[in-house]
Order: structure tokens, then sequence, then C-alpha cells
């Protein structure tokens, strides 16, 4: 059987050379393979670009989802972390009201053992964990306002007259409790708290009462008594002048003295004293700002 085969000639319009090509049907086949393989394998390269540029595309789209999730999380860890923050406010806020009122404190845990909880579950990351107990925390802060409110209003006139906020402005120098003395250098009891400022800095009633002591003393210089009622009274020392008499009634806020350095004092400051039934207490406890 003679074998197949396809001429080809190629005549010029002018006078030249007559070219011709011939390919037999072999050739031919082997061409046509070729020629449909390289096709196919086109075809399967562009399919497989357009896969794999689709899966690239979805995969930016859920980096992109990925980083949007992140800042969300993160902004409502932040919004979390303020709220927690607001509500030990709010709770040493209800603490330093229900020692002033002589009530016990319903939370169920001190404001300290709270805040490093909230600080644990947020490092962790523990979101719900830390807004089930900040919903918690809220409700029982909730009922601890409404008994508060209930008291508050019962206990007016008392309220009135029990020291709550601070008497003067200044640095908080020195704390209740055991410190060195600066004159001896041993460690002594300090039986209240020292604000220092400029001289003739004002010093105000911490609460409603009656001047019933204004006097020098050797230790305290001039010295200043305010009986607040209650078996509350409170103290003031080395001042630089009285603004208010022996037997005056005050106000919370009336301005009652200025700050000195008299007495047994090194520098110019307040020295300030709360007194219980005859008993020193932290004036700190009972300042609510």
């Amino acid at each position: 059987m003679l074998s197949k085969s396809i001429n080809f000639m190629i005549i010029p319009q002018k006078d030249g050379k007559i070219f011709r090509l011939n390919i037999n049907a072999f050739t031919l086949r082997s061409m046509a393979l070729i020629l449909g393989g390289l096709l196919i394998m086109t075809l399967a390269m562009l399919i497989d670009y357009y896969y794999i540029n689709s899966a690239f595309e979805q995969q930016k789209e859920l980096d992109r989802d990925i980083k949007l999730q992140q800042f969300t999380i993160q902004k409502i860890h932040n919004q979390l972390k303020g709220i927690r923050n607001q509500l030990l406010r709010y709770a040493e806020f209800d603490r330093k009201l229900r020692i002033i009122g002589g009530l016990q404190d319903i939370g169920p845990e001190s404001t300290q053992a709270a805040n490093q909880r909230a600080t644990k579950e947020l490092e962790q990351s523990n979101i719900l964990h830390s807004l089930e107990n900040l919903t918690r925390d809220i409700k029982l802060r909730e009922v601890s306002f409404f008994q508060l409110e209930g008291y508050l209003k019962s206990e007016k006139d008392r309220l009135v007259r029990t020291p709550s906020v601070a008497p003067t402005n200044g640095h908080l120098s020195s704390h209740f409790g055991r410190r060195t003395d600066p004159f001896t250098g041993k460690q002594k009891m300090h039986r209240g708290v020292d604000w220092s400022n400029g001289p003739y800095t004002p010093i105000y009633a911490p609460a409603n009462g009656v001047v019933v002591a204004a006097y020098y003393n050797a230790g305290y210089g001039q010295f200043l008594v305010i009986d607040h009622g209650y078996d509350i009274v409170s103290r003031y020392a080395h001042l630089s002048k009285y603004e208010v008499k022996v037997g005056q009634k005050v106000k919370r806020g009336h301005l009652i003295a200025r700050m000195g350095n008299t007495g047994r004092s090194t520098a110019t400051h307040l020295h300030y004293e709360v007194l219980v039934r005859d008993q020193h207490v932290d004036p700190e406890q009972f300042i609510l700002e």
C-alpha cells in the first residue's frame, strides 16, 4: 500500500524557481499530535493559572477578613478593659461609701483581687469569660448602689457631717501609719496624713461641724479642731492662720484656715487627722474623690 502524502508547491508570480514540499502522512500525524498536545498543555496551564489566581485572591480576601476580625477583637478587648477599669473605680467608690456608712461590702472579692483577676483574663484574651464576670460584677454593683441609695437618704445628716473630701490641695507627702520620724529618725506611728503646698494655702472643712478648739500647741503649732457630731472629730495642725473662731458652725467647703509651718514642722504643710470615738483612723479611707 502506497503511503499517502501531501505536496505543497510555492509558485512565484514572476519567473523563478518553484518550491515543492512533500509531507507524508506519518509526519502530518506527528505534527497534529504535537500541536494537539501543545494546545492541551496550553489550555491546562491557562485553567491552572485561573484556579491559582482565584485561590490567591480568595486567600487575600481571607487575610483581609482575618485582620479585620483581629482588629475587631482588639477593639472589643480594649472596650472591655475600659469598662472593667471604670467598674473598679466604682467599686472603690462604693467601698469608701460603705466605710463612711459603716456598711459591709457585698462584693465577692476585694478591689485588688478583682483587678488582678480581670487583668489575667484580658491578658489571656478570654473575652467571653471576662464578659460573663463583668456582667455579674455590674449586677452586684447595681444591687450595692441600690442599697446605698436608700441608706444615704436615711443617713443624710450624718453623712454631711462625715469628712469625705480632702481639706486642701497639694502633694500628699505622708500617709497614715508607721513611718520614720523626720526629727528622731526612729519608727513612729503617724496618726494622720500630710499635704505639702505653699504658705497660706487655703484649708477647707471636709464636712459640716462646729469649731471646738483653736490654739497653739508646741508640737502641732497653730492647731484647730472641728467636732462633726456622731463621735467624729477632725484636727488640723501647723497652721499659719485661722479663718474661723471657736463655737462657729461650718459647712463642707467652708474656708477654716491657712497652711503654715508652725510647731514641730520641717516645711509648710497641713497635718490632718480624723478620730472616730476618740480613735485615730486613716483619713484617706474617708476621701471619696
